[in-house]
């Protein structure tokens, strides 16, 4: 029997060192990623005026160093292709821990997925797993039920995933490619989209809503206003048929203190095939479009509180 205890404390020396090795693939994961976006967060690295969040519209739709130019306020680009409502409040609730507080965000809402159940949007776990070696991150991860407290602390190993063992330099792709600002427009469209193609339901059905993403969505209106920091939805354009009673719903949520921006579907452009790389999203000509025009509407709305201010004092 004692022999047996020896030999386990010695096998349990030994494992201990061989996992510790392992921290090696720990430290060297983010700098093989090309999106460094989320560790620039951590980082305290991204402290601008305008932050933009979203999934795929956010991250083509809206051009992050345009709009800087045109508001004279500094603006990045936090969007994610793929990302749900859960991932955007992480985000947000990761910038306010490490960043100075930006006096906006913009969020732009792809339609009723934004908040359904069984949406192609996911948590970008993609994205936190390479950061591991941030205790923030593995708290996240623990939160979220990824991986268990106690064995975290315990062994280098359970933190890790496969993609950690991969140091392969990540590189961007022409579909996925992040520019300096954070944004991701693209130039070219993609191939046979049938441009035809309608929505399957068009009717937005409150029953299906998802109490998560929705808790979710009213955090991120809660936590702007604790902060002082505007919130501006944005419903991006499509070339398909909108869905009027989830803007409606939106609205509700996010209360009177939080502004709306809807596409201008009056502008033809948004109806040319040409300015789209499919039925959901710009391309870069159209993006340029879309985001002068919510340069127009923050200066007109800059405009108009600033009048309100004055005319208050005058008064």
């Amino acid at each position: 029997m004692k022999k047996f205890l020896i030999y386990l404390a010695a096998f349990s020396v030994l494992f201990l060192i061989y996992d510790r090795l392992f921290l090696f693939f720990i430290y060297a994961s983010p700098s093989k990623e090309s999106d460094k976006r989320l560790e620039l967060v951590l980082n305290g690295k991204i402290n601008k005026d305008i932050i933009v969040m979203g999934s795929s519209s956010g991250a083509r739709d809206i051009i992050a160093s345009q709009l800087e130019k045109e508001t004279k306020q500094t603006v990045y680009n936090l969007s994610y292709p793929g990302s749900n409502i859960e991932f955007h409040e992480f985000l947000l609730r990761s910038l306010l821990t490490f960043n100075s507080t930006p006096k906006m965000v913009i969020l732009t809402l792809d339609g009723p997925n934004e908040v359904l159940p069984d949406s192609m949007l996911t948590f970008r776990l993609d994205r936190l797993y390479p950061l591991i070696k941030y205790d923030y991150i593995n708290k996240e991860l623990i939160d979220r039920n990824e991986k268990n407290a106690i064995l975290s602390k315990l062994f280098v190993l359970h933190k890790m995933t496969k993609a950690n063992f991969d140091l392969r330099q990540k590189k961007f792709t022409a579909l996925d490619t992040v520019f300096s600002d954070g944004s991701m427009p693209i130039s070219f469209q993609k191939e046979n989209v049938n441009w035809n193609e309608k929505l399957e339901d068009t009717i937005y059905q409150l029953q299906k809503e998802s109490k998560v993403k929705i808790k979710c969505l009213q955090k991120i209106v809660t936590v702007c206003k604790q902060h002082n920091i505007k919130l501006l939805l944005v419903f991006p354009p499509n070339f398909r048929e909108i869905t009027p009673m989830f803007e409606k719903r939106m609205l509700q949520i996010a209360g009177k203190n939080s502004w709306f921006y809807e596409y201008d579907a009056s502008n033809k452009i948004y109806t040319n095939k040409d300015y789209y790389f499919d039925l959901n999203h710009l391309k870069r000509n159209g993006a340029v479009i879309f985001t002068h025009e919510i340069a127009d509407y923050l200066s007109k709305q800059n405009s108009l509180q600033t009048s309100n201010l004055q005319a208050g004092k005058s008064n």
